[in-house]
């Protein structure tokens, strides 16, 4: 990136370097969350032919996926020393999907409905999940102690789903009652989509390390809003096409599942690999109103449906959040 920086930086106004390097910002999202969907659609098709069943490939493949984009973000974050990205961009996910994504989905669906019951399954797993969370970040920081407990509760997550939650759980045949076979177009995918990934993380992080530091602002107030809106996005299409085909339902439990996979594993690898510090930004402000959102969240799921009043309620929450970050600037 250096030459990149050089290159910019060579005589050209700052506002022509933040125009330039929130241009790739954007770029790199893209190919990030492109990147995302492609493994997805990749690695489901592999896990049928794997014979993995329809209940494993929904919460380990499309609930990792939608969360794969936070992860690989995290973790070049670590790579490059830039470790208060990881936790801002953790709680500004988090805070998104329930305000902006639910809200969002609310508004435009309509009330949703939940049939399921959600305390036998989500809403242990999302309360457990959260506290455990604002827990450690109590002080500021994720040492690796820390982090390595956010993976056992995410381990204990697997283990209840898998073991204790699930009733039924058939494995995806062809109409021949075979499993279907490995293609050439998903191993593509999976390898291209891996690649985009990785390529689009990286350059993510590059790139709001560098319009933080031209901006004299902190790197987690960029991290909390642009990387975890943008990383965020697969939540809001998938929770947006379960409402437009009226499985608002759908669109509800892909958040509480989300958000779990987001505070425990998204935090926990990339604090085992290095120790992680929390800015003022996500102190002062995120972890208190990620603590208001998810009260709010866990409520609805108790009264299992979210109207649409409530769901512009959490859009004019989002709005609020929005206007406290610019103290931060």
């Amino acid at each position: 990136m250096e030459w990149l920086y050089s290159l910019f930086a060579s005589g050209v106004p700052v506002g022509a370097l933040v125009f330039g390097w929130s241009l790739a910002l954007i770029v790199s999202l893209f190919v990030l969350i492109r990147g995302a969907d492609m493994f997805v659609v990749g690695a489901k098709q592999m896990g049928s032919s794997l014979g993995m069943s329809k209940f494993a490939i929904g919460v380990i493949i499309v609930g990792f996926g939608t969360s794969f984009p936070e992860l690989a973000a995290s973790i070049a974050a670590v790579v490059d020393g830039a470790t208060e990205i990881v936790l801002a961009n953790a709680v500004g996910s988090n805070i998104t999907n329930i305000l902006l994504v639910v809200g969002l989905a609310a508004t435009l669906g309509g009330r949703i409905i939940i049939k399921r019951d959600l305390i036998k399954t989500e809403l242990p797993i999302f309360f457990i999940a959260t506290t455990h969370f604002l827990a450690v970040i109590f002080d500021g920081k994720i040492d690796r102690i820390e982090a390595l407990l956010l993976l056992g509760t995410f381990c204990a997550y697997l283990w209840y789903l898998f073991v204790e939650a699930r009733e039924v759980d058939d494995i995806t045949l062809t109409t021949d009652g075979r499993r279907p076979r490995l293609d050439a177009k998903s191993v593509v995918f999976i390898v291209f989509g891996l690649v985009a990934v990785l390529i689009g993380a990286k350059f993510t992080v590059d790139m709001v390390v560098n319009i933080a530091s031209i901006l004299a602002v902190p790197v987690g107030l960029i991290s909390i809003t642009a990387i975890a809106l943008g990383t965020s996005l697969p939540e809001l299409f998938v929770s947006l096409q379960a409402v437009k085909k009226g499985e608002g339902e759908l669109a509800i439990g892909n958040i509480f599942g989300s958000n779990a996979f987001n505070i425990l594993l998204v935090v926990g690898i990339p604090g085992v690999m290095m120790p992680l510090v929390a800015g003022d930004v996500v102190m002062q402000l995120g972890v208190p109103i990620l603590l208001a959102a998810s009260a709010i969240f866990f409520v609805n799921g108790l009264a299992k449906q979210v109207m649409r009043w409530e769901g512009m309620m959490l859009l004019l929450f989002f709005a609020f959040f929005l206007i406290k970050l610019t103290a931060f600037i």
